[in-house]
């Protein structure tokens, strides 16, 4: 593999700018051997070691600005699913990147902070935490759910705000702020997002390609780089291209799955056409600018325009599939190389397409239009987010805050990196231009904060899934059929806010 492509996002935020020379400017220019000797100035040489390190260096060098305590052995435990164990606890060394950074981790906490990490497994943590404050238990010190259940425990008035929480810096690299902005309303922020939480980079969703589908039909990957990075990778440019590629295995004359299409997924409702949301620009749904004064943004012509688009990509291509129900076989038969092109979640690198025998490639969700600013995608509405049990004791606000901003920041610096930069960049890329790519997709992640409420708004954050699927674009006669309820349920679920 050549040379991997270091880090935009990280560049971006990491890399400190030279510090520009100055000369000793004498009157007379040929004076000069009165000219001040080249003499480097601390700051200088500060400068010129931080430009040799590599970004990833630079990242570990940011400092979390926490006290060195003291917490005498304290467990520090954690509830959350049995399936997201490995975002909090590993059990032991194993050779594997990831499992291993997350091991470190801990081990440095621990030393650090004299403090002993735990985790235990609840498989609906999102009622679980409201169960024992009702009943005022304080059973653990944090407690990770799904991000699309954040209703339960908030509505329930069971949550910390994590604006009252002491060490948590929000301005930190470590948190994303995207989503904790949009999800904090009058001050207050009950799930948040940091980089805890690796199924947020597991579940981001990107583009998929099989090099050699497109090599066949004309297209290079360095062709689709160069549409990338010349911002011309549209939704139609993306249907322009797939209608092209069908090719008719079973000889039938019709579209089968056992066929190889252009662009295939899935015919039911499910999170796969939740990112459009986010890739044409038509994300947050809902805009709140106080407690009588909200506004549903969803329900525009800049929606309908992005259903006509999608719909026509989806029901009206030649070289479109949209079959079946089961949301895992796309992936499977993108793997089996019947699909050229399709959006997954980053997490099917080490999940579906382990023994993939085609080269792939990702490129972005493609954008509205060329006018659009840059690309975006959101997340599987099934990461996690963190909150605070409102059991817990005022005075141990300091140790959480310092354990959740310590873990945090030590994810960001080493843990995301194992699974972002080593495993999806190194491992599963086939060229550097996909780990640039992989970097525009990340500094574009728009977590739409209504996903937190969706089940209680009418569905909102998931109509533009409905409709996609019933090929409708009826966008203001839906809004008229549910306005006044949807309204209610708007009003009611901002008084978990302004109450």
């Amino acid at each position: 593999m050549k040379k991997r492509i270091l880090s935009l996002l990280l560049a971006a935020l990491l890399c400190a700018p030279a510090l520009a020379g100055c000369s000793n400017n004498s009157a007379n220019p040929d004076e000069t051997e009165s000219a001040a000797p080249n003499v480097q100035t601390p700051a200088a040489e500060a400068a010129d070691t931080e430009e040799e390190l590599s970004p990833l260096e630079q990242r570990a060098r940011i400092p979390d600005n926490l006290p060195d305590s003291n917490f005498d052995g304290r467990d520090f435990t954690v509830c959350t699913e049995e399936r997201k164990f490995y975002e909090i606890f590993s059990e032991d060394l194993n050779g594997e990147a990831t499992n291993d950074s997350v091991y470190q981790r801990n081990v440095r906490i621990e030393d650090r902070f004299n403090v002993k990490i735990k985790a235990i497994d609840n498989s609906a943590p999102y009622n679980d935490v409201v169960t024992n404050v009702t009943s005022g238990t304080y059973a653990y010190d944090l407690v990770g759910f799904v991000n699309f259940l954040t209703y339960v425990p908030a509505s329930a008035g069971v949550l910390y705000n994590w604006l009252d929480i002491p060490r948590v810096d929000l301005t930190q690299p470590w948190h994303n702020q995207l989503a904790n902005g949009d999800a904090t309303i009058n001050g207050k922020l009950y799930g948040i997002d940091s980089d805890l939480s690796i199924s947020t980079l597991l579940y981001t969703y990107g583009t998929f390609f099989n090099y050699n589908i497109m090599e066949q039909y004309g297209f290079s990957s360095q062709d689709l780089y160069d549409i990338v990075f010349e911002g011309k990778w549209t939704v139609d440019r993306l249907r322009e291209i797939s209608s092209g590629i069908w090719q008719d295995l079973n000889g039938d004359g019709k579209h089968d799955p056992g066929d190889i299409h252009g662009y295939a997924v899935i015919n039911a409702q499910v999170n796969t056409h939740d990112v459009w949301l986010a890739a044409l620009d038509i994300s947050p749904v809902l805009t709140v600018r106080g407690e009588d004064d909200f506004e549903v943004t969803f329900f525009g012509d800049k929606t309908v325009s992005a259903l006509e688009k999608v719909n026509a990509l989806y029901h009206d291509s030649d070289g479109s599939l949209f079959y079946g129900s089961d949301w895992r076989q796309v992936p499977k038969d993108f793997s089996e190389g019947k699909i050229a092109m399709t959006q997954l979640y980053f997490g099917e690198t080490t999940e579906s397409l382990t023994e993939m025998e085609d080269t792939y490639g990702i490129l972005p969700l493609p954008k509205f239009d060329e006018m659009q600013e840059g690309y975006y995608t959101n997340c599987w509405d099934q990461f996690t987010v963190f909150a605070v049990p409102l059991t817990m004791p005022e005075s141990d606000g300091e140790f959480v805050g310092t354990m959740y901003e310590v873990l945090s920041a030590e994810s960001y610096k080493t843990v995301f990196p194992a699974y972002y930069d080593v495993a999806l960049k190194s491992r599963y890329s086939a060229e550097p231009a996909t780990a640039e790519v992989i970097d525009l997709i990340m500094a574009g992640r728009k977590l739409d904060f209504t996903f937190q409420f969706g089940e209680k708004l009418s569905s909102l954050p998931y109509m533009f899934r409905q409709m996609v699927v019933a090929n409708d674009t009826a966008v203001a006669s839906k809004y008229q059929k549910i306005k006044k309820s949807l309204n209610k349920q708007i009003q009611k679920f901002l008084q978990t806010y302004y109450e």
